[in-house]
């Protein structure tokens, strides 16, 4: 029971019992509107007949208003409650929305939308039987259907002269070859054939840089024989990777899966054109050898963390799909270890890799904060240093950067070192700038055969943008 008088339970057996400050049972205490009324009252409040006023209400007006404020709170309570309802049905509704795709939130890193979709692969295993229906694993025959329809030939068509080439891309007056001779003949013809993996149904496709480097032209043609004029939407020649596009709608889309769920020794499936298109669509099966390898690029010098299979991979299967047994591309076929003595050695870019580069390639057409030197040309090596008077080092056949030739830099010259590394094979340049970004500045030792000057330069890098 609420005591109105403030009194304290006397710690009788009868919780609800209270005595005033007299002895008096709170039980013979009636309110009757304005005042309390006692059957006896006694000193310590002022008496008016029946009538008790206690000493300590300085307002007697205000003491009905006391038991309200167990109402008062329960409104308090009330309020409370339904606004965390409501602020967890909202919190309910907003995660729903994001998990299905309605709402995107930014992560604060890249804004780059993917290129394609990954699946990922059930992490339930206890709920999972042990026949493939279940797995969702299917037969190789099944495996073979579902992917060659998403696996094209990519033939490179490149400008070819009569004039002699160079091993490091000169003729033997220095210029650039082609540049000395206008009456030289040139035609265009296929150099080189390679893979390609359908992104999309709108006719993006995924292969490497070294498939399309180079090309004049570029031809596409379908598992159905189709063919077609591709465009090069980018490529990055440091992970080796590129995206070009046809005109077309309604392809077969390969389906992508995710690289890191493989193990050693799950089965795949080897997809492409070796030896070109009279060859094309060809299927090799066998086992994830090991995960990892530590593959350098003998071109650039970078080096990729790459699945090594001894599915069989040959010259025509670059830029081809490596497929998993739920016939979801799970790598992108790049290289072989091709030396005598050494079979069943091939090397596979993680679809999980591919994917951030290939959609940066998409959106931007080059990969961000990837830096260059802004120039092109070959290495000399000791053969040719002798035969040409020249040191060893990067021969520059031309310059795509301003930077460059503002630092006092020529066609012609040659590059002997970046800060303190020599510059020693094919390699050196492109390795040691893999590590820097745009905007930053390295220093050049050149030499000029022209005149025998040496000199160092400083040069900022430029952004890639994959021209």
């Amino acid at each position: 029971m609420y005591d109105p008088l403030n009194q304290k339970p006397d710690g009788g057996d009868n919780g609800n019992y209270y005595t005033n400050g007299a002895g008096r049972q709170a039980d013979d205490t009636v309110w009757n509107g304005d005042c309390y009324h006692y059957s006896n009252p006694s000193s310590g409040g002022e008496s008016s007949g029946d009538k008790y006023i206690p000493a300590s209400a300085t307002d007697v007006s205000a003491a009905p208003s006391k038991p309200r404020k167990k109402h008062t709170f329960r409104k308090i309570l009330a309020g409370v409650l339904t606004c965390l309802i409501i602020s967890a049905g909202s919190i309910a509704g907003f995660t729903a929305l994001v998990n299905n795709g309605t709402i995107k939130l930014n992560s604060g890193g890249s804004s780059t939308t993917p290129a394609f979709t990954i699946t990922k692969n059930s992490e339930s295993s206890a709920s999972t039987s042990a026949t493939a229906t279940a797995t969702g694993e299917l037969t190789k025959q099944q495996v073979a259907k579902k992917i060659v329809p998403g696996v094209v030939c990519i033939q490179n068509f490149q400008t070819s002269s009569s004039n002699g080439y160079s091993t490091f891309g000169f003729g033997t007056d220095g210029n650039q070859s082609g540049d000395s001779d206008s009456d030289s003949s040139s035609s265009v013809s296929p150099s080189s054939e390679g893979s390609g993996i359908i992104a999309s149904s709108d006719g993006y496709i995924i292969t490497n840089a070294h498939v399309v480097s180079g090309a004049s032209s570029l031809k596409v043609i379908l598992s159905t024989g189709a063919t077609y004029k591709a465009t090069l939407i980018g490529s990055d020649s440091v992970t080796d990777l590129a995206l070009i596009k046809i005109d077309a709608t309604g392809l077969t889309a390969a389906e992508f899966g995710d690289s890191s769920s493989l193990q050693v020794a799950d089965t795949v499936m080897a997809v492409g054109n070796p030896g070109g298109v009279e060859l094309n669509s060809t299927v090799t099966v066998g086992y994830i050898s090991a995960l990892n390898r530590s593959i350098t690029n003998s071109e650039t010098g970078y080096t990729m963390k790459c699945i090594q299979t001894d599915a069989a991979i040959n010259p025509g299967n670059s830029g081809g799909a490596l497929v998993n047994m739920k016939g979801q591309v799970v790598g992108i076929n790049s290289s072989k270890i091709a030396a005598t003595g050494y079979e069943g050695l091939g090397f596979a870019i993680p679809i999980n890799t591919v994917q951030p580069i290939i959609s940066q390639l998409k959106q931007y057409g080059y990969v961000k904060d990837r830096a260059v030197l802004g120039i092109t040309g070959g290495y000399i090596d000791k053969y040719d240093s002798q035969f040409y008077s020249m040191p060893t080092g990067f021969y520059i056949n031309s310059i795509t950067s301003s930077k460059v030739s503002k630092a006092g830099i020529q066609k012609g010259d040659v590059i002997t070192k970046i800060d303190d590394t020599s510059v020693t094979s094919s390699n050196s340049l492109s390795s040691y700038i893999a590590t820097k970004k745009p905007g930053e500045t390295v220093k050049l030792s050149v030499t000029r055969p022209s005149s025998g000057q040496t000199f160092t330069a400083s040069v900022e890098l430029s952004q890639a943008t994959g021209k």
